[in-house]
């Protein structure tokens, strides 16, 4: 037995030696089992990126569309509301045309009654002075009148009467005359005046009927866009974000160069006091050459434009020529669409052909050039102590320290991304007060 136990020994030990090499290799068999499992997690974590990206670009570029959708049913609703006060303002006009033309008929009117009037009176009178005052029927009854006078004297008499009385008759039947004439051109006249109105009056009702339509379609944009509320709030805080953002702007640089010219007009005060003090002691000729450089000093100052700027106001040049409407005008007005809510604007915005040139309104100086967001391209002249500023450019035609005159153009508007024409922003200021730019422009 003890012989057969030494045999199963070796026997024994092979097996517990295998055992835990059984044991150790299960796990490898997990782990290597397990391996194609990660690698498809991996594709799935993968695939799942890819297809929230897409979405995330899906969503963006709706939310996108929604903004331009909702940004280009704002600018038609300016567009409209511009239109709609024009038309109101052309009905307007030609209402009064019409009330004008009918007290001019009735003016008429009560003038060729008169004139008949007076023309009876005349031809009344007429008739009973030929009874009193005709001596005779015929040219031989006025000889015998002659010459049955009882002397020369009474004779002669008798001639200058006659005379005098065919003057007499003429000059009433030329009176007569005359009043025919005038009440014939008073009849001419009222016909013309009645045929004018109806043709104006015509013309009020197919405007009017113009402004109905016009009326009609923004009502029922403005309820489209009132289902936008929140959308519209968000988009308008957007907008006076970057309103407010252009102000700081304009701020910052008007104060710039405040300090700028300041410094200038110190060192041109230094150079005067330097020039006066060694002109004491200067020969003729020096001081002639100093006086030369002061003159040239002044021409060039900024502020001796204020004057010429400030003397045209209501005259200077509108920003753009050829057509154009402004859609939105200056200071606070209410917002379009939603209630108790208003909008601040700087300047005015002014609708026009899309590339249409931006011209300087007055001559000046390019004080600053710079880009906005929502503004595009924006330049910005000096007239003295005002300002005007032109954003909505989409290209520029003039450089930083530039002198420009008045028409001149400074760039091209870009096109309005919420319509088919183009955007001109427009400012006026006295150095940062803003001013009614419409007070200013004609």
């Amino acid at each position: 037995m003890t012989r057969t136990l030494r045999r199963l020994i070796p026997l024994l030990m092979a097996v517990l030696m295998a055992i835990p090499c059984a044991d150790a290799a299960k796990p490898r068999r997990k782990q290597s089992a397990a391996k194609p499992q990660t690698t498809r997690s991996l594709d799935k974590v993968k695939s799942e990126q890819k297809s929230t990206r897409a979405s995330i670009s899906e969503t963006t570029s709706k939310i996108k569309a929604n903004e331009k959708e909702l940004d280009k049913k704002l600018g038609e609703l300016n567009s409209l509301n511009a239109d709609i006060e024009s038309q109101t303002a052309t009905v307007n006009r030609l209402r009064s045309h019409v009330d004008s033309i009918g007290s001019a008929i009735i003016q008429t009117t009560d003038s060729i009654a008169t004139l008949e009037g007076n023309l009876e009176s005349l031809r009344r009178a007429y008739a009973s002075a030929l009874v009193r005052l005709q001596p005779t029927a015929g040219s031989l009854d006025a000889i015998n009148f002659i010459f049955s006078a009882s002397s020369f004297t009474e004779a002669w008499s008798r001639l200058r009467y006659l005379r005098r009385f065919s003057e007499w008759r003429k000059s009433k039947v030329r009176d007569i005359n005359t009043a025919v004439d005038r009440i014939a051109e008073r009849r001419s006249h009222l016909t013309a005046l009645r045929h004018d109105s109806e043709r104006v009056r015509r013309a009020a009702e197919q405007q009017q009927q113009v402004l109905q339509s016009k009326q009609s379609k923004q009502r029922s944009l403005v309820a489209s866009l009132r289902k936008e509320d929140s959308r519209l709030r968000s988009r308008l805080a957007e907008q006076q974000k970057r309103a407010a953002a252009l102000d700081r702007e304009l701020d910052r640089l008007i104060a710039e160069e405040q300090k700028r010219i300041a410094r200038e007009e110190a060192e041109r005060k230094k150079r005067e006091q330097k020039a006066s003090g060694s002109k004491s002691t200067a020969a003729s000729g020096t001081t002639s050459s100093g006086s030369n450089a002061v003159s040239k000093a002044a021409a060039t100052s900024p502020s001796s434009l204020t004057g010429s700027f400030e003397s045209n106001k209501g005259r200077l040049l509108f920003p753009v020529a050829g057509n154009y409407r402004i859609v939105r005008r200056f200071g606070r007005q209410p917002h379009p669409t939603l209630p108790h809510v208003t909008v601040d604007n700087s300047g005015i915005d002014i609708e026009t052909a899309s590339g249409a040139s931006a011209r300087a309104v007055y001559a000046g100086t390019v004080s600053a050039i710079f880009a906005q967001e929502g503004f595009g391209s924006i330049v910005m002249l000096r007239h003295g102590n005002y300002l005007t500023v032109y954003a909505g450019l989409a290209s520029v035609n003039v450089s930083k320290g530039q002198s420009v005159k008045a028409g001149q153009s400074i760039g091209s508007v870009a096109p309005d991304p919420t319509g088919s024409g183009g955007l001109l922003h427009f400012e006026v200021r006295n150095e940062r007060t803003k001013l009614n730019p419409t007070a200013w422009v004609k």
